[in-house]
């Protein structure tokens, strides 16, 4: 198993790998500390929606009709989209002084260097499309290529981290929906060229080589990405 599987099986359900996968990580540095940060996050999460769950005969008379009828289990769910909503984001990315965003992502891109590769052969579309779904997008043909998805730990929250082929090589493509930046921002840093645009409730980044032209390729991501 190479570290571009592991990071998928883990992006999927971090708590229940496969003895391969267990064992990757029990080799690999950099997978470990992406899988201990999977399992951080998910301990936040759930430790934000522990909330308490009303017996059965103490609902508020005034509120009795509107919960008539909720059993413990859609309570529960109840309480967590209204928690994940107003609650989670301040929860998990708070504290201490932020690096900029641009730093943040040229990071990120060095914990998966296996996925910047000139290739056609497209992803996987069950994993091409569980990435999406996870990350509330859909994608329009227009995109090209999509050579490489997972889903990623990225300031405290899972998001899509896509690449795409263009003719002027691989252009990773992440997702953002809770970083809205007030305009368009280009970056060029440790050799790789970047740009942060506001798009849909956040914003798209995208990455290239230094030399990279990311104009047009900019226009054909902000028209292929359907925010759902």
């Amino acid at each position: 198993m190479d570290c571009l599987q592991f990071r998928r099986i883990a992006g999927a359900d971090p708590q229940q790998l496969d003895a391969a996968a267990r064992s990757h990580a029990e080799a690999c540095p950099g997978c470990a500390e992406h899988l201990r940060q999977l399992h951080a996050l998910d301990a936040r999460i759930l430790e934000a929606l522990e909330v308490p769950v009303p017996a059965p005969g103490i609902v508020p008379a005034g509120r009795a009709r509107s919960v008539a009828g909720l059993d413990r289990r859609r309570w529960l769910a109840l309480a967590a989209s209204v928690l994940g909503g107003v609650l989670i984001g301040s929860l998990l990315w708070i504290g201490g002084p932020r690096n900029s965003l641009a730093r943040d992502l040229i990071e990120h891109l060095g914990h998966e260097p296996e996925s910047l590769v000139v290739t056609q052969r497209p992803e996987d579309e069950r994993v091409l499309g569980e990435v999406l779904e996870r990350g509330g997008i859909r994608l329009r043909p227009e995109i090209g290529t999509v050579s490489y998805a997972n889903t990623c730990v990225f300031r405290g929250r899972r998001v899509p981290h896509l690449v795409v082929q263009t003719d002027g090589g691989p252009v990773t493509v992440m997702v953002l929906r809770h970083e809205r930046p007030a305009g368009p921002e280009s970056f060029d840093e440790q050799g790789f060229a970047g740009r942060i645009v506001p798009a849909g409730p956040g914003s798209i980044a995208l990455i290239g080589a230094a030399a990279a032209d990311l104009g047009q390729v900019t226009a054909d991501v902000l028209a292929a990405v359907e925010w759902l």
